[in-house]
């Protein structure tokens, strides 16, 4: 961390220490004269030093009570500051703008929020800390005002001293296309490709263009794009083509790209760890990402074998909001039916549809509080019916599943939707073990069940922030 020379520590006798590394080095062998004239009941330079010329205010705290016999933990301390490894994950809507500050050797999250209802009279910061939620309402135009508020908070909360501390920052973005398979550095050649794969998600990936320009002007730190579709890339031609005329797919790029790319590498990584203890090099393995955006994918060989989603990440399951896979023709049926145009399908398929087209609701939790109801009940059903549809077919392409891995806010928490899902495979031999699962332990299943099932906390954020630290060898 190099500083401007006005701000070099003069020791006493005339030494200069030009850096906080190059103080750990002199605490190892200062005397005692030295040290006591620098700390005392009346000072403490060093911790001064860092308070106000690093903006490091929790080292500063931390070191400030510690005397000379002590020097080996303000050492300690001053090296675990160095090491430290913080990194920006930004996810950005249309009119939202969700954040995690990761230091990643640790794996802490330092905070976490949403800026939401960005350019509405509506619009709030929300922070999340150690489960309670902070709330207020703020003035905020555009993507770049939300980065200038997010950096402003980060300082005024002390989760950062300086923004050099950001060490580089991670982009969600939704559509990478066929061209981008993995993690890469944004540059202005990225950039303006990131705009061309506009057409092919223009509900998402405008935001996350909007985004990385904003914190290009308010964070030095490299910019790194991680795609949603990425992980998806290693699925095979006959799957990822519509029957359509091949011009299509040829001209325009149309065929299915999959989504939840973070999460559902996420899973695979630890998966592999947990089979990998069981000296297995191989396993079939389902994932079932379910929550208010919804995808099962199937994994063989480590690698995405399959997916629900498609072209948008309305294909697929039934969803909160979202329809899932429909019959094309419903859309020009609708069209000359009620004169529903483009515009109108497309919200209707994304905002008004899956659960809460159906019941009313779309949050799981209210269903299940109200399952009474015929319509709700008929809700979950469907949702269940859907998810075991599309399970039964990967099973089947497969040529066999070890393990049925639920991951995300429903697949995490509704063990009655596990349930309504995993007793259409008693068949198999998969035997669920309903107390494990009323508990979300890790394994749900009997011990001598043939089929393994597993609930398993998603991490994006962490995924995410691990491509970034890989590709700029941080």
């Amino acid at each position: 961390m190099d500083i401007n020379p006005e701000h070099y520590f003069v020791l006493n006798d005339g030494r200069i220490i030009k850096s906080l590394e190059e103080l750990t080095l002199f605490l190892k062998d200062m005397d005692h004269k030295t040290f006591t004239y620098h700390v005392n009941d009346q000072k403490n330079d060093f911790s001064n030093w860092i308070r106000y010329v690093f903006k490091a205010k929790k080292l500063a705290d931390k070191i400030s009570s510690y005397q000379y016999k002590e020097r080996r933990l303000i050492i300690a301390a001053i090296k675990q500051f160095l090491s430290e490894l913080k990194i920006l994950v930004i996810n950005a809507g249309s009119s939202s703008l969700k954040f995690q500050l990761l230091e990643l050797t640790t794996r802490d999250i330092l905070i976490k929020g949403i800026i939401d209802a960005i350019n509405l009279d509506r619009c709030t910061l929300k922070i999340y800390d150690n489960g309670e939620e902070r709330t207020k309402n703020v003035v905020v135009k555009n993507h770049e005002e939300a980065m200038q508020l997010l950096i402003q908070t980060l300082l005024e909360d002390d989760i950062i001293g300086d923004i050099s501390e950001i060490r580089a920052v991670g982009h969600r973005v939704v559509h990478g296309g066929e061209e981008y398979k993995d993690a890469i550095r944004i540059d202005a050649t990225v950039l303006e490709k990131l705009k061309e794969l506009s057409s092919l998600a223009p509900l998402h990936n405008p935001a996350n263009v909007s985004c990385i320009i904003a914190a290009q002007k308010v964070i030095p730190a490299p910019q790194v794009a991680v795609f949603d579709t990425a992980f998806h890339a290693t699925i095979q031609k006959e799957k990822y083509l519509y029957g359509l005329p091949y011009e299509y797919y040829e001209n325009y790029k149309i065929r299915k790209y999959g989504f939840h790319g973070s999460s559902h590498k996420y899973i695979t990584g630890l998966m592999k760890e947990y089979y990998a203890l069981k000296k297995k090099k191989k396993a079939n393995i389902i994932i079932c990402h379910l929550g208010n955006g919804s995808s099962i994918t199937a994994i063989k060989d480590w690698k995405s074998f399959n997916t629900t989603m498609g072209f948008t990440p309305a294909d697929g399951l039934v969803m909160g909001t979202r329809s899932g896979s429909l019959d094309p023709a419903i859309g020009l049926h609708l069209s000359q039916l009620i004169k529903m145009d483009y515009e109108d399908f497309g919200r209707m398929i994304n905002k008004r549809s899956g659960l809460l087209g159906i019941c009313g609701y779309s949050d799981m939790r209210d269903l299940h509080r109200n399952e009474k109801d015929p319509k709700i009940k008929l809700a979950m059903d469907i949702f269940a019916d859907r998810a075991v549809h599309f399970i039964g077919a990967y099973i089947a392409e497969l040529n066999g599943v070890d393990g049925i891995v639920f991951t995300a806010g429903i697949g995490e928490n509704a063990f009655y939707i596990r349930k309504k899902i995993l007793e259409n495979f008693v068949y198999l031999g998969l035997k669920l073990d309903e107390k494990k699962n009323a508990a979300s332990e890790f394994i749900i299943t009997r011990k001598d069940s043939k089929i393994e099932a597993f609930v398993v906390a998603t991490n994006e954020e962490i995924q995410i922030a691990t491509e970034v630290k890989k590709l700029l060898k941080l």
